[in-house]
């Protein structure tokens, strides 16, 4: 169910998951910051309301993605991992992987090639299984309206 539209990603709940699916074709520098700021607003969300943080960025949508990108996400998974939480990227199309492992940046990432098993991930780790709040989407539809 979707539960919040933003501009350059909703957000659904499944399980106990948060689903980020990107809206945007790429993210490069012509985008990076608006997208960039999109995220980190949703950081701010994410820290209050949830315990830990289980997210899942399904990238389908995504064709394009640049050294820019790459650092944002990566700063995304870090800081949510700060946070306590984690983040795993799913459904990327060949040339998004191949970006990411020219880059080396492999490591950086936990990658599951659908999304069920990004979201069935967070169930198989006894660590992860935790309930996060409801609230982060009361607070986001507020924020944006």
């Amino acid at each position: 169910m979707t539960l919040v539209t933003h501009q350059s990603f909703y957000l659904e709940q499944v399980r106990e998951v948060t689903v980020v699916s990107f809206t945007v074709s790429g993210v490069v520098g012509s985008n990076f910051e608006r997208v960039s700021d999109d995220l980190f607003e949703l950081v701010e969300f994410l820290k209050l309301t949830s315990d830990p943080i289980q997210v899942v960025l399904d990238m389908k949508a995504l064709r394009q993605i640049d050294d820019w990108g790459l650092a944002m996400l990566r700063a995304f998974s870090e800081t949510m991992s700060t946070y306590g939480g984690t983040v795993i990227l799913c459904r990327m199309m060949p040339g998004i992987l191949d970006t990411i492992a020219d880059t080396g940046m492999q490591a950086a990432f936990q990658i599951r090639e659908t999304r069920m098993e990004a979201i069935s991930a967070f169930a198989d780790d006894q660590n992860l299984l935790r309930r996060p709040s409801s609230r982060i989407f009361a607070a986001m539809t507020a924020a944006i309206q």
